[in-house]
């Protein structure tokens, strides 16, 4: 009798997806951002038989074909994104992968904007274009000065791990020099960060310290990314692996302050963490090795939701679910899955539209794989 009624309240909580993607490709990489007229912009890629593409879509408007090299890279976590200028300027960042002999991980990190409805050119993001260097896993936000801030791991200067740094365009152009803003981090897992109107600009990472954990690092700016702390850790998780998690943190400004979530696959303590980060206040501990991907997004009435991929099974069949968690002004938690079993869902993204949740992921079923996307 139990089991029949958590399905009952699982069929209660389900919600209908639209495939905004073609489904005759292979979609993926979700990704939401934000214009100044608060309009949310939905962007993915799709793989075809003529390469790489990449759309975006307005609110309820129709997908449009943004222009990116159709050898473009789609790793997840560091797949193709866009960010806008106040003045409307559209930047489309995007890696390249450039192997060599010595690593057939090195690449190139390019950008391109769009500036009264006409897209520019591609260029670097850095300076230096050599072969055998590698600069990814970019992420791009929107400043309260108008202008688009960048942060990406470039080359690696010390004994192990990359660097994180970052770059910022200037009014009628593209990104400028770059600055370090820690040495050593892990190489391989993608960045968050959030900008506000009071100065502040915060940075979460993957660090890599002299002991080799991989837990969270954490930088802020108090003069709008002029100067920068020093890296702290966010949470010691103390998770020691010689290996890439491929596995970033989310970042969100909520009632109380920041609140960030990421995975961990440190002994006696894996699974995903969402915890306050000014007091480092466990919000939930989501334990095990089958729930990954986590993302946040917060809204004004002072509530928090955490999207999340959980692998479950059925028979002979795995598959991931979509969670879905929301944190409301008292701190209550309410947990519902918001996509069909009948697919294998991944990587889901979410934003608050200003009147519900609106959330995109992967959804893959018989060998078709489209972007799903729900309101909650």
């Amino acid at each position: 009798m139990k089991k029949l009624i958590l399905l009952l309240v699982f069929f209660a909580q389900f919600a209908y997806a639209q495939t905004v993607s073609n489904p005759a490709n292979q979609a993926l990489d979700p990704s939401f951002a934000v214009k100044s007229n608060s309009d949310i912009v939905l962007s993915w890629v799709e793989k075809s038989a003529n390469g790489v593409l990449f759309f975006r879509k307005v609110n309820q408007g129709p997908a449009e074909q943004v222009p990116i090299d159709k050898k473009a890279s789609t790793h997840a976590e560091g797949m193709p994104k866009l960010a806008y200028k106040a003045d409307g300027t559209c930047v489309l960042l995007y890696e390249m992968n450039r192997p060599t002999a010595a690593s057939r991980f090195n690449g190139d990190l390019l950008y391109a904007m769009e500036v009264n409805g006409v897209w520019q050119k591609p260029q670097y993001i850095h300076k230096d274009t050599a072969a055998g260097l590698s600069h990814s896993f970019g992420k791009i936000i929107s400043l309260p000065n108008g202008e688009v801030g960048a942060y990406w791991l470039d080359v690696k200067v010390g004994p192990k791990g990359r660097t994180l740094v970052t770059a910022t365009t200037s009014p009628g152009q593209g990104f400028g020099e770059m600055k370090i803003l820690d040495r050593q981090t892990c190489e391989c897992c993608r960045i968050d960060a959030l900008a506000d109107a009071k100065g502040n600009v915060d940075v979460i990472y993957r660090d890599l310290n002299d002991k080799g954990e991989r837990d969270m690092g954490y930088v802020h700016s108090s003069d709008f990314g002029k100067t920068y702390t020093e890296s702290v850790p966010l949470y010691e998780d103390h998770w020691k692996v010689n290996a890439c998690p491929h596995a970033g943190p989310s970042l969100v400004r909520g009632a109380k302050g920041l609140e960030a979530a990421w995975y961990t696959g440190a002994e006696g303590s894996s699974g995903v963490k969402w915890a306050y980060q000014a007091n480092k206040k466990m919000i939930l501990h989501l334990t095990g090795d089958k729930i990954r991907m986590p993302q946040l997004a917060s809204n004004p009435k002072g509530e928090t939701a955490l999207v999340y991929a959980e692998i479950k099974q059925e028979g002979e069949r795995y598959y991931k679910q979509i969670g879905l968690i929301v944190k409301d002004a008292k701190g209550n938690l309410k947990k519902s899955f918001v996509s069909d079993p009948a697919y294998d869902c991944s990587y889901p993204a979410i934003k608050w539209n200003g009147k519900s949740w609106v959330i995109a992921y992967e959804a893959l079923k018989d060998s078709q794989q489209v972007i799903h996307v729900i309101e909650k």
